[in-house]
């Protein structure tokens, strides 16, 4: 049987979850996936497959209740697909078995597909296929074939149906078969949050799923404690987990970037402003939708007013981030880039004269510009 240590091996110590006895209770799970779910988890993200990164409808963990064609039948959602977020993996509480449900306008199709018998068996697949892309990833179909036989042998000991004939995890183990092992992505995910942990190390980020889908905005958005302010940060230009399918230049991680904002921040305030995370939702939506990524020097109008309606800031600039700077990943450099609210004047300014010189003047205590709707 699969243990947690083993996971954690694979997947590193912060990428497998598991929950405590009381998140279990009153709910009706099986004792057996109780154990499996307290004592040896679930991993974060397996490969292109599966993630817990799940941002309504039915996130990851939660409990719902649903009509099958046999019976009413109640449900934990595990994770989605990494690429689709209208596919979701779910227990039936009652069976054990763990189905793939597609999302049609939001709600679960009336037929779902059986991919595994049981919880354990689920989690032994996710582990086993993560660990032969890790070990087999871009190698010869000659010398694939020999692992993947024996990797379906094995895997078919633990679950038999899983891998009958026109099924989810048979089709891809007859793509491994005939066309071979894809190399792992890591992406910059990792490098990001190691760059943030430096700059900031005492600091407990605050993060927010988007739900928007891959490619079309930012996956997630955060917010760091700082001295006086909030740092705030996008997630989703850079190529994070290596699953972002259009073409970047070559050495840099999907569009290259990443956008950071600074907002003052009181010692009691718990929460960054709404503004704030609207205007870099909003631009990721931008860049995507025109094909505009950000760099050093840009600017722009924006439409109504930074902040509320007494705002006299209602434009952009744009600047090298003077903390964090540029990092190599895996996949390639990020950079980082700090949106500054500023005036229209100021805007005007920064075209005749370049963005520097206003820059300083917005420069805060610590030497970063700071955008402060109350000035």
């Amino acid at each position: 049987m699969l243990t947690h240590s083993e996971l954690v091996r694979v997947f590193g110590p912060d990428s497998v979850v598991t929950l405590d006895r009381d998140q279990m209770e009153g709910h009706g799970f099986r004792p057996e996936d109780a154990g499996l779910l307290c004592e040896v988890g679930l991993p974060v993200t397996a490969g292109i497959l599966f993630t817990m990164r799940v941002d309504g409808p039915f996130d990851a963990l939660s409990v719902f209740e649903a009509e099958t064609p046999e019976r009413p039948a109640r449900f934990m959602v595990l994770g989605k697909g990494r690429t689709d977020d209208r596919i979701r993996y779910a227990m039936e509480l009652e069976s054990g078995n763990v189905l793939l449900l597609a999302l049609e306008d939001g709600v679960p199709a009336p037929e779902p597909e059986t991919i595994n018998t049981s919880l354990g068996a689920f989690v032994e697949f996710l582990y086993r296929v993560e660990l032969c892309g890790r070990e087999m990833g871009g190698a010869s179909l000659e010398a694939t074939r020999p692992y993947v036989e024996k990797l379906i042998t094995d895997l078919r000991a633990s679950d038999e149906r899983a891998l009958a004939p026109d099924t989810f995890w048979s089709g891809l183990m007859d793509a491994y078969l005939h066309g071979g092992v894809p190399r792992p992505r890591e992406g910059s995910r990792a490098a990001i949050i190691a760059a943030l942990e430096a700059h900031l190390p005492e600091d407990e980020p605050l993060r927010w799923a988007t739900g928007t889908p891959l490619g079309q905005g930012v996956q997630e958005l955060s917010a760091h404690r700082a001295d006086g302010y909030w740092l705030l940060v996008t997630w989703g230009f850079s190529d994070l987990d290596g699953l972002l399918d259009a073409e970047s230049e070559p050495g840099v991680s999907g569009l290259g970037f990443e956008l950071t904002m600074r907002v003052p921040r009181d010692e009691g305030d718990e929460l960054p402003p709404g503004w704030a995370l609207g205007t870099l939702r909003s631009l990721g939506e931008y860049v995507f939708g025109e094909g505009y990524p950000f760099a050093d020097g840009h600017r722009m109008g924006v439409a109504g007013r930074l902040g509320p309606e007494t705002s006299r800031l209602d434009a952009l600039v744009f600047v090298t981030d003077p903390h964090l700077g540029a990092i190599d990943t895996p996949d390639g450099e990020v950079a980082f880039i700090t949106a500054v609210g500023v005036t229209r004047e100021e805007l005007a300014e920064a075209k005749a004269t370049g963005n520097d010189a206003l820059l300083v003047r917005l420069n805060g205590a610590n030497g970063v510009p700071v955008t402060d709707v109350t000035r």
